[in-house]
């Protein structure tokens, strides 16, 4: 990737606020408009959901890596996904729910690998509008 940034967070409140600051520090410019927050708002969903969702221990660490090539930008978030694979539930229930649903509305393509945790990753185009 051209322009990136990567980030090791200890699992704690605010992991989410670092990641966002991080990304959007680094990778504006070439990120501007509505791309910018959309990716501001994805980095924040994702690591807010592996704080509440993976089941992280003391000394657990969420992995954050964001990129843009060429004509697009990719983010990944990783952890140690010890309470089971993702999965998108219908927004606005007890707290939540809007993480995955947004990631849904707004990535041009996003999957999640369980591989020694859980990643989940999307990318969006790196023009200035979805």
């Amino acid at each position: 990737m051209d322009e990136h940034v990567e980030l090791a967070l200890p699992a704690d409140p605010g992991a989410a606020v670092t990641a966002r600051s991080a990304v959007t520090e680094r990778l504006c410019p070439p990120l501007v408009g509505q791309v910018l927050e959309d990716v501001r708002l994805l980095v924040t969903e994702l690591i807010t959901n592996s704080l509440r969702h993976a089941d992280l221990r003391p000394g657990d660490r969420v992995l954050v890596r964001a990129g843009v090539s060429d004509d697009r930008v990719r983010v990944e978030v990783h952890d140690p996904g010890r309470n089971g694979a993702p999965e998108p539930r219908a927004p606005g229930g007890k707290g939540g729910g809007y993480g995955l649903y947004l990631l849904e509305l707004i990535a041009q393509r996003w999957g999640v690998e369980r591989d020694g945790g859980t990643l989940v990753w999307f990318e969006l185009p790196a023009g200035s509008s979805r």
